[in-house]
């Protein structure tokens, strides 16, 4: 009783940094009664002076410094604050006198801090620069590398400026193919108009050290650090971090007076304890004014992130990416080629090759229809990264109103996907895959909107174009083009399951010629089946051919993929496929056999991460770890230190990418990966070396995967009790089944499902997990890792939970293979180690 604990205070939204805490400490009072489950607490705010109740809080113990209860010690309480002394690293190069020394912010926002927060240093501590990418830019020829820009290693002072390549120099004629180390490139440095001579070794790599930045997206300015005047005739000047990964000394007056930065000075200023100094260097600033409210300091450094985010340039492997037609000129103008515009034009071929618009004349000689909504047209650019330019002209969709119908179109899960592969070694058809060029071009949109031609049109500019196909853009061009490839696949024969609408099939007879199904018939309700009967079984021969739907990727299921399916898409309906051939790679996992098992393993997926590990880190994930996390780790007591904020997004995405590769196949790490996401919103920093853990274990076992064994198992050894039900309340239940399954066709199938639980898996809220892998035959096609809604104090409580939860996606399995026209053989199977379960179940 009056134990100190920490709850969440959920009159604050959000927590800022990281390292400041939104929990707040409060008194345990006992147990709730009357309100949530059986671990419902209740304690009391000393704030407010009301008991609260809480089902998640912290023991609040005063020798854990790291505990979020506990306020972070006060750097003015230090002893050590103000004195003389300093590391030998702050210290390690004198000040001559001609420059001015640069201090850090005492709060950075990575969360680091120096001890007095103005420790003397001639280099600022700045973001760390990424590692070199694991792309080779040695493999660019000398003059592939004109017009590209690179930034520059950091100065002795802190600053790092951009180049740009305008000319090469050969010393040695004619020798610049065999070799290129000869060849130094001419280089713009910065705004100024000072040239430098860079050497080819060199140039390659500072693009190989930026591709990693080079991504298409950019941080925010940000001050890195400042200057503390040696002259009394100088003033403090601010070390910017630009969007372009420039980093510059500027003057703190200019910087200020620029795009409504005097907000983020004033914040800079504040969080350093500097506003008393600069305001009364520059009183004009009115800092100590602007820092003072609070809200409209937040709001004000906002528009200043927008405005900044909007005029910085973009860069993607050297080359400058364009916002609009008049900068993709500009960029293309300076680099003396067409590069940008020929995309352009392409883009807007192709538009024109697909009746995309109906161009009603010129503006001001026509009028747009009635009921029609002027639009805007914009390209999106981007850069490959083998220098290939591209450009996409999207609607502004956002200017329309919100459509009354629902513009929801689905795409096939991947279990679906699995199912589809599955089913099609299981009947010895072939697996293809192929994808629909332009395919939202290929349906006509329903939207009433029209644009004004714009430039880039060329000869049409100022003409009125009414858009009759489903542009990228506009809110219902994804529903558009599902419902016009929807018609093809009926008109050829198909129909959806309706336990997985993405999966499209069709019956074949054993010489290939197409069954028209029976379910798209209309059946009189007199005339219906029992609900009880299972569908009928033919063995003629006889099978069904599946398309797996995922936007415009297709998977293809069929004895003659190419001769039934996709010549008829291009001959028949006109579509543009591309890279029609067996399935090999399909979202992110890769397909191979070895000898005639077909297996499926994300290994390309696996080396992305590992990429980008190299990018965040410098360096490649341990192959040392045989186990995703070590035995009887219990991440949930960790106590390090939060995480910064960089370093939480770093953390969040790697989660992120660990959840997509269980979904892929590599539910090995299953169990870790949830339990490590429970601290996504604010993870310590050994929740990050435990996920470092996770990558390095992925990359030492990449090659793991999943086999599509579609052999019968032999389950005779399992001791199966067969009960009399007859004397019981159950006597005569049957189970309900629809009325309209299809006809099942091809070989049987064995559905065998495994299952366990962890009880108190998470040692701070008692929550089991709950275990579960299903198998087709011999194959695991599905499988499911969840902490549990309730807290059980029992195996049996855990292992019944895990055991319900298993027969419910057991029933979910079954029935989408009864729509798939799937025979089965026998009841499902269900295995677990607990006794007691077995028995009452």
């Amino acid at each position: 009783f009056w134990q100190r604990v920490s709850i969440g205070d959920y009159r604050e939204s959000g927590t800022g940094f990281p390292s400041q805490s939104n929990e707040i400490l409060c008194y345990f009072v006992g147990f709730s009664e009357t309100v949530g489950h059986s671990m419902t607490f209740k304690v009391y705010n000393p704030t407010t002076r009301v008991v609260l109740h809480r089902s998640r809080l912290r023991a609040a113990t005063p020798d854990d410094s790291n505990h979020p209860s506990n306020p972070p010690p006060d750097p003015d309480n230090d002893p050590n604050a103000g004195s003389d002394s300093s590391s030998p690293d702050n210290n390690a190069s004198s000040n001559d006198g001609n420059h001015p020394t640069a201090s850090t912010p005492r709060n950075n926002p990575d969360g680091s801090s120096s001890p007095n927060g103005t420790a003397p240093s001639r280099t600022p501590a700045g973001p760390s620069t990424p590692e070199p990418s694991v792309q080779r830019a040695s493999e660019l020829k000398p003059e592939d590398l004109l017009g590209r820009t690179v930034l520059k290693k950091r100065g002795e002072d802190g600053t790092r400026l951009r180049a740009k390549i305008v000319d090469l120099v050969e010393q040695f004629e004619g020798e610049r193919d065999s070799h290129p180390d000869r060849v130094k490139f001419r280089c713009k440095v910065g705004d100024e108009e000072f040239e430098e001579l860079l050497g080819y070794n060199e140039m390659c790599e500072l693009i190989e050290d930026q591709v990693a930045e080079e991504d298409g997206t950019w941080r925010f300015i940000r001050i890195a650090g400042h200057t503390t005047p040696t002259k009394r005739s100088e003033t403090p000047k601010v070390l910017v971090e630009w969007e372009t990964g420039e980093i510059t000394l500027e003057s703190t007056f200019k910087f200020a007076k620029t795009n409504k930065h005097e907000w983020i000075v004033a914040e800079y200023a504040r969080d350093n304890d500097l506003l008393d100094e600069w305001d009364e260097i520059w009183p004009s600033l009115k800092l100590k004014q602007k820092a003072k409210n609070a809200k409209k300091l937040i709001r004000q450094i906002n528009q200043a992130k927008r405005v900044s985010y909007k005029a910085a340039p973009v860069y993607m492997f050297g080359y400058e990416v364009p916002r609009n037609h008049d900068q993709a000129v500009r960029i293309d103008q300076e680099n003396g080629n067409r590069l940008w515009q020929d995309s352009e034009e392409l883009e807007v071929k192709q538009l024109m090759d697909y009746e995309t618009f109906i161009d009603k004349g010129h503006k001001s000689t026509s009028r747009p229809p009635d009921g029609y909504k002027k639009i805007t047209l914009h390209f999106v650019y981007a850069v490959k990264h083998d220098g290939r330019h591209k450009s996409r002209i999207v609607a502004g969709g956002h200017l329309t109103d919100a459509p009354v119908e629902s513009v929801y179109s689905g795409v096939v899960s991947l279990r679906g996907v699995r199912f589809t592969v599955f089913l099609a070694e299981l009947n010895d058809l072939k697996v293809y895959q192929t994808d629909v060029g332009n395919a939202y071009l290929e349906a006509f949109t329903k939207e009433k909107v029209y644009v004004i031609a714009g430039p880039e049109f060329a000869e049409i500019q100022g003409h009125v174009l009414i858009i009759s196909r489903a542009l990228y853009g506009l809110k219902s061009s994804g529903l558009r083009w599902y419902e016009r490839f929807a018609d093809v696949l009926r008109d050829m024969g198909f129909s959806p399951c309706p336990a997985e609408p993405e999966i499209w099939m069709r019956a074949c007879n054993a010489d290939g010629t197409v069954i028209r199904d029976e379910r798209s018939k209309s059946v009189p309700l007199k005339d219906k089946k029992s609900f009880f009967d299972l569908p009928k079984r033919v063995e003629d021969g006889s099978y069904y051919e599946y398309i797996a739907v995922y936007c415009d990727d297709l998977t293809i299921a069929s004895k003659d993929p190419k001769g039934s399916i996709t010549s008829v898409l291009e001959q028949k309906y006109k579509f543009k496929l591309k890279g029609t051939a067996p399935l090999n790679y399909l979202l992110g996992c890769d397909y191979y056999r070895e000898g005639k098992v077909l297996c499926a393993a994300p290994k390309r997926y696996i080396e992305k991460m590992e990429t980008t590990y190299l990018q965040l880190f410098g360096e490649k994930p341990s192959q040392k770890m045989r186990s995703p996390l070590e035995k009887g780790d219990n991440p949930e007591l960790d106590t390090t230190d939060f995480l910064d904020e960089k370093r939480t997004k770093i953390y969040q995405s790697m989660v992120g990418a660990a959840q997509w590769i269980i979904s892929l196949g590599r539910f090995d790490i299953a169990v870790h990966i949830m339990t490590l996401s429970s601290f996504r919103s604010q993870p310590r920093k050994g929740h990050l070396e435990r996920m470092k853990r996770v990558y390095g274990y992925l990359s030492k076992m990449k090659h793991a995967a999943i086999r599509f064994r579609t052999d019968m198992p032999d389950v005779s050894d399992h001791p199966f009790l067969d009960y009399d039900w007859s004397n019981s309340p159950y006597a005569g239940a049957r189970e309900e089944l629809p009325s309209d399954l299809p006809i099942a066709r091809g070989k049987p199938v064995l559905m065998t499902s495994f299952v366990d639980a962890n009880l108190c898996h998470d040692l701070l809220s008692g929550r089991s997990v709950t275990g579960v892998l299903h198998f087709l035959n011999k194959t695991p096609v599905d499988w499911f890792s969840k902490k549990q809604n309730t807290v059980e104090t029992a195996t049996f409580g855990s292992e019944n939970n895990a055991a319900r939860a298993a027969v419910e996606q057991i029933k979910a399995n079954k029935l989408t293979l009864l729509q798939l026209g799937v025979p089965l053989q026998g009841a499902p199977i269900l295995l677990g180690d607990n006794k007691s379960v077995v028995d009452s179940g």
